[in-house]
């Protein structure tokens, strides 16, 4: 039993030692990996899918899923750009906007008209994805000095984009961990039924986190858009399937109750960590997405035994 438990508690810290393997490795192998540059790099790619993770994160805690943010992110960076002339901050607050009501229409749909989450939402991910075909040519360039400069300038090593990524983390960090709020959602994760018996309204209670979520995916679009000067139709083709995998990495399980941002933002930063190595070593993409697949398969599957014989 000493040694069940030994083998949890290395478990449940295998997303920080992976992290510290992988950067070793890499490191040994390529001498540029660990410069100021990369680390910089790094963390400039980690805001937009970032923010995005924190709203599906929690989106999954109740047992939900939401595919639709790649949809969300592509229009609403493209809906920013369009609305430029209007001056930067309308531009952003209707781009976030945007993704809120997004996210309300799938929030009504899912929890009052009970349509299953996973089919509501791919619905409207292809929904999005015409529209953002229709609202554009192709890619749109833009020049705005404010946008460009806060995409792109950094403190120090840590970009202003992602120090926002940070704060957002931690300030729903805290909420799920030391509010009332945190204690439904977790509550309504781990049984429904018995949540509303407790006066939980878990109906209010999903709208509100599909609103939060399409909110932060339409933030991760303007955070990309405002990094690279440009949005596209077809910029968020991958951001679900990329978040969601990030999240299952960092711990957060699908059948809900479980998980948190911050093991999100380890997931994130596992993923990235591994993808800006990969590259830097010429690996190709197709064998970038096997080995991040393979990963992935055996994390969930040491941990199914571990809980097993946690329970036998």
């Amino acid at each position: 039993m000493r040694e069940k438990s030994l083998l949890k508690r290395i478990y449940d810290f295998r997303i920080p030692i992976l992290i510290i393997l992988l950067t070793i490795v890499f490191s040994v192998i390529s001498s540029d990996f660990l410069s100021l540059r990369t680390v910089k790099t790094l963390l400039l790619l980690l805001s937009a899918n970032g923010v995005v993770a924190i709203g599906v994160t929690l989106v999954m805690i109740i047992g939900e899923l939401d595919l639709s943010v790649g949809g969300v992110l592509a229009v609403s960076g493209l809906m920013m750009v369009k609305l430029l002339p209007m001056g930067p901050l309308p531009a952003v607050l209707i781009s976030l906007a945007s993704g809120a009501f997004i996210g309300l229409v799938n929030g009504l749909v899912i929890n009052k008209l009970k349509v299953n989450s996973l089919i509501t939402t791919i619905a409207v991910g292809f929904i999005l994805s015409g529209v953002s075909l229709l609202f554009s040519e192709g890619t749109v360039f833009y020049e705005n000095r404010a946008l460009t400069d806060f995409g792109n300038k950094s403190l120090w090593i840590f970009p202003y984009t992602t120090l926002l990524y940070f704060a957002l983390t931690f300030f729903f960090q805290y909420l799920l961990k030391r509010s009332i709020f945190g204690i439904k959602l977790y509550a309504v994760g781990g049984n429904r039924i018995s949540s509303e018996y407790s006066g939980i309204n878990v109906t209010r209670m999903g709208i509100v986190l599909f609103v939060i979520s399409g909110l932060f995916a339409s933030l991760g679009g303007v955070l990309m858009a405002a990094r690279l000067s440009t949005a596209s139709p077809l910029r968020g083709s991958e951001t679900a399937i990329v978040v969601i995998t990030a999240i299952l990495l960092g711990g957060t399980t699908l059948g809900g109750g479980y998980g948190d941002v911050i093991k999100s933002l380890l997931g994130i930063l596992l993923l990235s960590l591994l993808t800006k190595g990969l590259t830097q070593l010429e690996v190709p993409a197709y064998y970038q997405g096997m080995i991040v697949g393979s990963i992935l398969i055996f994390l969930l599957y040491v941990g199914s035994k571990l809980a097993q014989k946690e329970r036998s």
